[in-house]
């Protein structure tokens, strides 16, 4: 069994509030790439249920303070991190009030909103999550609420509308027309934010 159905089996059999995060979350709306990691935002009070059921399968609790979250790390399946508090500037509180149910290898699940998941990948920045915004966008721009991604920008101190329109560099081959695709949505990216 993989870390994502531990994780799901014990948040499940122990009533946890948890929305997944993450390129796990991405995939539960659009598959595309596939991980082995587990990020995963977690009501506070919920944290003890998730140690009483992952460390007798197998999993090490460790505290990482410098990036304010826990990780539950196993020998052969991937690691589940598991925020409590907040992650990159936004409380998970907020993420889990946001967030949606979704479906994800057969299984209902809860994952963070389109918009927490784009300003999250916004924070982190890095080459992958241009792609997974990316991905986001393609799929899902016309779904998206505008109004709350730019004011939640602001917030958080990103450029948001500079994030976005390098992360159209990374539009999956699967596309058709990538150049007016790209195009387009930089078109509506400016006109947005």
């Amino acid at each position: 069994m993989s870390s994502l159905h531990d994780f799901l089996d014990i948040a499940e059999g122990f009533n946890v509030r948890y929305a997944l995060l993450g390129a796990i979350a991405v995939s539960a709306w659009c598959p595309y790439r596939k991980t082995h990691d587990i990020d995963v935002a977690v009501d506070r009070a919920d944290l003890w249920k998730l140690k009483n059921g992952l460390i007798p399968l197998g999993y090490v609790l460790v505290e990482n303070p410098r990036l304010e979250k826990f990780e539950f790390k196993h020998r052969s399946k991937g690691d589940i991190d598991v925020y409590i508090n907040k992650i990159s500037g936004i409380n998970v509180a907020d993420l889990l009030e946001r967030s949606v149910e979704r479906e994800l290898e057969g299984r209902r699940v809860r994952v963070a909103s389109l918009e927490d998941l784009i300003l999250l990948k916004a924070k982190a920045g890095r080459e992958r999550d241009m792609s997974d915004a990316s991905v986001i966008l393609v799929n899902f721009w016309d779904k998206l609420d505008w109004e709350y991604l730019k004011g939640r920008a602001l917030d958080l101190k990103v450029d948001l509308k500079l994030f976005l329109i390098k992360s159209l560099d990374r539009i999956p081959i699967s596309v058709n027309n990538i150049p007016k695709v790209r195009k387009e949505l930089k078109e509506l990216v400016e006109e947005r934010l």
